[in-house]
């Protein structure tokens, strides 16, 4: 792989091959029913069976980030009051893959907090229909591929448009493992092809863990050695 020399970046840039990752776009959630071990959700975007999404519910000032994968989704549709306009609707079933942890407290309380009846008993636990007033939100990942890559930052190719200077997370998998970074959109080009246009998106990184980011420094390290 080549080293990229630009002058004026902070950190040299390389080309980069065979990695990728997802940018989470939030998206609109409704949380129908909430056990330990899982819950059915409502969201108008198609969720992939045996696929993680990490599910960001608002409890009084923090926001409970559970992780878990979609046991099984049904399309259904709904009528916009007022309009009587018609969407689509998904469904879906979620096990929770992380609550095994400290998460595990704050999710009891939660629950004891927002429970208006209990509408099932599982095996694992009682579920219940929760009262939500906030909006809660579901991570959709939009998958890219990198073409470069520095150590502040790094071009990537998606088949989606992203807004300028908006915040998302992301996630960047390197040696088999998962790395979560804030970036920051600082510019969007699309790439029109007869196969369908792409988007080449420059990603500012903004917060990252330490572990992380020495992660990516040992990944540059072997491109500077090649």
């Amino acid at each position: 792989m080549n080293q990229q020399n630009d002058e004026g970046r902070r950190h040299k840039r390389y080309a980069v091959n065979g990695v990728h990752g997802n940018v989470l776009y939030p998206a609109d959630l409704e949380v129908l029913n909430i056990s330990i071990d899982g819950a059915a959700i409502e969201t108008t975007k198609r969720l992939e069976l045996n696929r993680e999404y990490i599910l960001k519910i608002k409890h009084k000032d923090s926001v409970l980030n559970l992780r878990g994968r979609i046991i099984w989704s049904n399309l259904t549709y709904r009528e916009k009051k007022g309009s009587g306009e018609i969407t689509p609707v998904y469904r879906a079933g979620v096990r929770f893959t992380d609550t095994l942890t400290e998460k595990t407290k704050m999710l009891i309380n939660f629950i004891e907090e927002n429970k208006i009846r209990t509408i099932d008993k599982r095996l694992i636990g009682m579920r219940f229909k929760v009262d939500l007033s906030q909006n809660n939100q579901i991570d959709y990942p939009y998958k890219y591929e990198v073409k470069k890559m520095s150590l502040s930052g790094m071009l990537v190719e998606t088949e989606y448009p992203l807004e300028l200077n908006s915040n998302y997370d992301i996630e960047l998998f390197i040696d088999d493992k998962v790395l979560s970074i804030v970036g920051r959109i600082v510019n969007c080009v699309v790439v029109e092809s007869e196969a369908g246009n792409k988007y080449d998106i420059g990603i500012e990184f903004i917060g990252f863990s330490d572990k992380d980011r020495e992660l990516i420094r040992n990944f540059l390290n072997t491109l500077e050695d090649m």
